[in-house]
């Protein structure tokens, strides 16, 4: 396949990682602009791509084939209109938008142009979660009962040297936490009521330093969610699945999805069932057997994804309107915790 011709919006944290993910990756794409009204361009290694300034400008006179959204919550909304009255294919970084107005108008937005759009959720690319996701299709957890996830870390106190990050909307609920009720969406179904808490006791900012969540499914099955990052512990995905080089390995699982016939352990795949085949029950022996999956890049692998999508068609693993319902859970954990009530989230 042709490689995508390909322009980064943002180059803060994550549009440096996707800069480096599209040069490690020239197969999938080529980086032919960036764009960032603040950033350093002798800091990137950026090959023959140019630089701006400006956003608007970048995509008229380079006009790439996509575009990746890497910058501020705040304008994703707008810079994926832009995107779309171009025709400009879009990977968008989660949250998909700021807020559900907002998402509702870039589902339209989305709908009427007709390009393809990727939310990033990169950890739907993990192989663990992959070979997780085949196994629940499969059958072989019986019906889903339950599922926990548990995200736990302490930031270090600089990192709140960012003023943003001390001020509504910039806690772990929808930094961290989003990535893990997008995953339990993907695992488990949609989910149809949420019951939230937060609490700001640990470092008392405006903003949450701790939520915890349950969830009802579709499907019958029930979920819970612990997200802190004022806790030292080595439960969080990122700790057992060294995709973050920020992140101490501990090779520990923080995701456990409960089915009538077996459990599984993730990200470190650890598959729980009847010792003999058939025979269940809580007197009867259970056995657990450890799954080794091959290591790979989730971020290549979601280039590899986007490129297939544009190139071949095949459908994307989370759409805009797939992360708006991500981004609506994730809110209604939120609204649920200051109305004090359960709560039902959007359906877009």
């Amino acid at each position: 396949m042709t490689p995508l011709r390909i322009a980064v919006l943002g180059a803060g944290l994550i549009g440096k990682r996707h800069i480096q993910t599209i040069m490690a990756a020239p197969h999938a794409g080529e980086l032919v602009a960036v764009a960032d009204p603040v950033a350093d361009p002798r800091a990137f290694d950026l090959g023959a791509a140019a630089w701006f300034t400006d956003a608007t400008q970048m995509l008229d006179r380079v006009r790439p084939e996509a575009v990746i959204l890497a910058t501020p919550n705040a304008l994703h909304a707008g810079q994926g209109k832009l995107a779309c009255e171009r025709g400009i294919h879009f990977l968008v970084e989660k949250p998909v938008t700021a807020t559900l107005d907002e998402a509702a108008d870039l589902v339209r937005a989305v709908d009427d142009s007709g390009v393809k759009t990727l939310v990033g959720h990169h950890r739907r690319y993990l192989a663990a979660i992959q070979d997780a996701k085949r196994r629940i299709a499969r059958g072989e957890l019986g019906e889903l009962v339950a599922a926990s996830v548990v995200w736990a870390t302490r930031k270090p106190d600089p990192y709140f040297d960012t003023a943003w990050r001390t001020q509504a909307g910039g806690g772990p609920l929808l930094i961290n936490a989003i990535h893990e009720i997008d995953m339990l969406r993907h695992l488990c179904g949609e989910i149809t009521a949420i019951t939230g808490m937060t609490s700001n006791a640990r470092r008392g900012f405006a903003v949450e330093d701790s939520a915890a969540a349950s969830f009802a499914f579709a499907n019958g099955c029930l979920g819970t969610l612990i997200c802190t990052d004022a806790g030292f512990s080595p439960w969080t995905i990122e700790q057992g699945t060294q995709e973050n080089p920020n992140f101490a390995f501990t090779g520990q699982s923080a995701y456990r999805v409960i089915g009538t016939q077996g459990s599984l352990e993730m990200p470190v795949l650890r598959h729980w069932g009847a010792k003999i085949p058939g025979d269940i029950g809580w007197d009867r022996p259970i056995a657990a057997t450890d799954i080794t999956v091959p290591w790979h890049d989730p971020y290549i692998a979601q280039l590899e994804h986007f490129q297939r999508m544009i190139r071949r068609d095949e459908p994307a693993m989370v759409c805009v309107r797939d992360g708006a319902n991500t981004l609506a859970a994730t809110l209604a954990v939120a609204q649920s915790a200051a109305q004090g009530r359960p709560c039902a989230p959007r359906i877009f």
